[in-house]
């Protein structure tokens, strides 16, 4: 799914490429860890960091010293938006509650050892924004006073798959990953394009793009046809022809019998109706989609037929 490289390609950027007030500082005199307080989505499509509308409820934040500890959430669309202010107890979790959000949402928590104005960061309109308010709250401040931990995730209106095939037990692989068998629900899949494939042994393969919306599902059937190759018999005599001891028609002169077989190496007997002439049993190897032709010549009171 493209949204989903792109968001995993600026998750796995984003440490290097924020600007340096909001990296976190080696130097500082205070530790600072922050998580979100609920754990992630896992869909089938493997997308990490990912919640349903309005996104995780909060920040939990830990420090090893007493702190002043703001939340900075940049939504998507910008306007940075600030959380209240906590004092921290060194080594005790503290929550932070987060706005609600849609999209790709940063966080970047900023902990200081001493009070910090960071009013200037609301409303920024890109992390440069707030990069420069950041820096500007801690101008007067010694390098070692704060420190900064980033977060990301992104909240989606999620849909759902229902898959189906006329062959049920038919396994299934969802954007190339491996779901399940048919019939199937899926939940809880960022909207975008994806593909749905279905497998199993003696049918063609069937796949189909879909695209998953925001609050709804999509319904996928998948139509599964046997894996099948033709057996083409060609007499110069009428001639009875048997597949695996079944008699399945006749050989004219003239009118090839053609049949729609499986895949496989087949016992084939041909036998004259003339009973003056010999029958043929041959072991012929028929592949999907492709024509194996048996050729019987009668040459000077000789009945003989080969595979081509």
């Amino acid at each position: 799914m493209k949204r989903l490289a792109v968001f995993l390609a600026l998750g796995g950027l984003l440490s290097s490429c924020v600007p340096a007030p909001l990296r976190a500082n080696p130097d500082a005199g205070v530790r600072l860890s922050a998580a979100l307080d609920t754990p992630p989505l896992r869909p089938i499509t493997g997308e990490s960091n990912l919640y349903r509308v309005p996104g995780p409820g909060g920040l939990i934040v830990q420090t090893d010293r007493t702190a002043q500890v703001t939340a900075i959430v940049v939504p998507p669309s910008g306007g940075a938006a600030l959380s209240e202010t906590v004092t921290t107890v060194p080594g005790q979790a503290t929550r932070l509650p987060l706005p609600p959000a849609e999209g790709f949402t940063q966080v970047f928590t900023v902990a200081s050892l001493g009070p910090l104005n960071l009013q200037g960061v609301r409303d920024a309109r890109s992390v440069n924004e707030v990069a420069r308010a950041v820096e500007q709250a801690t101008s007067a401040a010694p390098r070692s006073a704060y420190t900064v931990a980033t977060t990301v995730y992104r909240a989606e209106r999620l849909g759902s798959l229902r898959v189906t095939t006329n062959v049920p037990g038919t396994q299934l692989r969802v954007g190339g990953r491996l779901a399940g068998t048919a019939p199937l629900d899926l939940n809880d899949l960022p909207p975008g394009s994806l593909e749905v494939s279905a497998a199993r042994e003696g049918y063609r393969p069937a796949t189909q793009r879909v695209t998953v919306s925001g609050d709804r599902v999509t319904q996928v059937d998948l139509t599964l046809r046997p894996l099948a190759g033709t057996l083409r018999v060609q007499s110069p005599v009428a001639a009875e022809v048997s597949v695996e001891r079944q008699v399945v028609g006749a050989a004219l002169p003239g009118q090839p019998l053609d049949l729609s077989v499986r895949p496989g190496v087949l016992a084939v007997n041909v036998t004259p109706r003339d009973r003056a002439l010999s029958a043929q049993a041959l072991l012929v190897r028929v592949s999907d989609a492709q024509v194996s032709l048996v050729e019987c010549a009668l040459t000077a009171g000789a009945y003989t037929c080969i595979v081509r």
